[in-house]
């Protein structure tokens, strides 16, 4: 029986089709799942290295602290020497300034640069693949430049024969004669170079120490055209002023700048004939600030000074004089400001501050440190007598009796402060002394001294306006004997006012330059309160202001409403003199500040 053929069906069969699609839709949900976990990751991949320091699944912090460590307990293994012929200078390894955090951040950024390449990159890793990251030197950083300065200064002493002089006025050069450069940039990258290997070599335990050199080498140039940009950087000096060193107050050598016009030198070489002396002139440069100067002007002018009066409890006086003597020869550099709360630090009972009056919520009440205001206003009114920059500053809630309104200045440590900043080109020391007076009675004196440049000078002064008398209230008190008032001694009156406080400019010769205005001072207003025996009702109810009869004859004690309490900031006396516009109180007979 013969078979029957069936038709061959058209497109024949797709399973191998969904087969592979499916296959291939897997592999890439597998692909994208294994780069989001790879780039999800806050740890560095395995096999990871910054200089020989291991930081294999760490974070970044962890990464940076590893390679700190590192840097702290293995550098003084590492040796790296500068050598030319018999010159030798050597890197002190343990002060170089490695930027750590930018290091580990490196180590991180491996394999995680690119989302669709983090995955296999990965994989790779945890599979042996490694990376090493190099550790970052910041550019010019500051111990290598300081070995480079070294050595191309005892590479030009030992060369001066290498066909130019330097005098102090010229350099002379003569065409023909050999030349001695050293290219300083190969010798820098070369350093860094191994640095880079002593680092690995060290971190990775591969060594214990590590001694290298970077042997230098010099050109020599005698029909050839010498590099005179090369002979321009060994000559160039940076002018660099003398300056004040505050940890052994010394005055440190300035340094002169000296230069000299390439094109110049260049153009008389290819002028000049064999044999003949090419002279050009060099570009001196003297510091803003020399030796000579720095010490001859040093704290050689008194700025500005005041003086106030201190009264109160003894545990005041005490509290003034212990932030006087932290503030005494604080020395300020150009630019620096000075902080009375940074100097001070925390006035605090383990530094023999004691409890005294101050102001805390509109009330008078102890506090440890009270009187201390009187230093930061003392030493503000002194600078209100200079140029010196005011950068912060605040008054009181009241008005004191020690300064006009306006001339205080009231800190609170962690949160007011009074700044002022060293404008000038020299520094400024702030000297200060508490003292007694023949008839023992306490003063506070501040001066700021530094270098007048211009002999300006300042003078403050202020406009009082919107005056508010202390009111009267009454508070029950059934201790107080009926049919009188006793006055609160603890919560005195102040009048309340403002103050508008300038402070004018003047050039040497009494020519005003500028008036600043320096904004003004609200000080609060404070009643006269006095207490009342609940018994006789409220005093503000009371016929034609009498009491009503006593059932005792017992007059009570009643208290002069002028009285003031000796506290740390007590209300101005109306019959006191103000302070003189030179900031210094008035002198009586016996020389003694009153």
């Amino acid at each position: 029986m013969k078979g029957q053929r069936e038709a061959k069906r058209e497109g024949g069969s797709k399973l191998p089709w969904i087969i592979t699609g499916g296959v291939a839709g897997v592999l890439a949900a597998a692909y994208i799942g294994t780069c989001a976990w790879a780039s999800g990751r806050s740890t560095i991949f395995p096999n990871v290295a910054v200089a020989g320091v291991d930081v294999s699944n760490m974070t970044v912090e962890q990464a940076q602290s590893a390679v700190q460590a590192a840097l702290d307990q293995q550098s003084q293994d590492i040796s790296l020497s500068l050598v030319y012929e018999d010159l030798e200078e050597q890197l002190d390894v343990s002060k170089l300034a490695a930027d750590t955090a930018r290091s580990a951040q490196d180590a991180w950024n491996v394999g995680h640069d690119n989302f669709f390449t983090s995955g296999p990159k990965l994989l790779g890793h945890m599979l042996g693949t490694s990376a090493q990251v190099p550790l970052i030197l910041p550019e010019n950083e500051p111990a290598q430049a300081e070995l480079l300065a070294r050595m191309e200064q005892a590479v030009n002493e030992a060369t001066r024969d290498h066909g130019y002089e330097v005098t102090q006025t010229e350099l002379v050069m003569t065409k023909g004669a050999p030349v001695t450069t050293v290219d300083w940039e190969t010798v820098r990258t070369a350093m860094s170079e191994k640095l880079q290997q002593a680092f690995t070599a060290r971190f990775s335990g591969e060594s214990s120490t590590v001694r290298d050199t970077v042997v230098l080498s010099a050109s020599q140039s005698e029909a050839a055209e010498p590099d005179f940009e090369a002979i321009r950087r060994e000559v160039y000096t940076e002018p660099k002023d003398a300056v004040l060193d505050l940890e052994s107050m010394t005055i440190t050598d300035h340094t002169m700048g000296v230069d000299f016009d390439v094109e110049e030198l260049r153009s008389a070489y290819r002028n000049a004939k064999s044999g003949e002396t090419v002279i050009i002139p060099l570009t001196v440069t003297r510091p803003n600030v020399t030796k000579d100067d720095l010490g001859g002007r040093l704290f050689k002018d008194l700025l500005g000074q005041a003086t106030t009066r201190v009264s109160g409890s003894s545990a005041r006086k005490t509290n003034v004089k212990l932030a006087a003597a932290a503030c005494n020869e604080k020395i300020l550099l150009p630019g620096e400001e000075f902080s009375y709360n940074n100097t001070t630090g925390s006035r605090s009972p383990d530094k023999g501050y004691l409890p005294a009056p101050i102001y805390a919520g509109g009330r008078s009440e102890d506090g440890v440190g009270g009187g201390i205001c009187q230093v930061s206003s003392t030493i503000y009114y002194a600078v209100l007598h200079t140029t010196l920059e005011i950068v912060e500053r605040h008054d009181h809630q009241f008005a004191v009796s020690y300064l006009d309104p306006g001339m205080d200045a009231t800190v609170y440590y962690g949160s007011l402060d009074f700044r002022f900043k060293n404008n000038t080109n020299y520094p400024v020391k702030v000297v200060t002394r508490s003292y007694d007076n023949s008839k023992g009675v306490r003063y506070l004196e501040v001066q700021l001294y530094g270098t007048n440049e211009d002999g300006r000078y300042a003078k403050p002064t202020n406009a009082v306006f919107d005056k508010v008398a202390p009111s009267t209230a009454y508070k029950p008190d059934p201790n107080v004997a009926r049919g009188t008032l006793v006055l609160d001694k603890e919560q005195y009156a102040y009048t309340g006012l403002k103050a508008r406080t300038y402070r004018t400019i003047y050039e040497a010769d009494g020519t005003v330059v500028e008036k600043q205005d320096l904004g003004v001072s609200a000080y609060k207003m404070r009643p006269n309160t006095y207490f009342y025996n609940p018994a006789d009702g409220d005093p503000s109810t009371w016929v034609d202001g009498k009491p009503p009869a006593p059932p005792s004859t017992d007059p009570g004690t009643a208290v002069d409403p002028g009285t003031a309490d000796p506290g740390a900031e007590t209300p101005a006396d109306p019959t006191a003199p103000p302070p003189s516009d030179s900031g210094i109180s008035p002198i009586d007979p016996n020389g003694a500040a009153m």
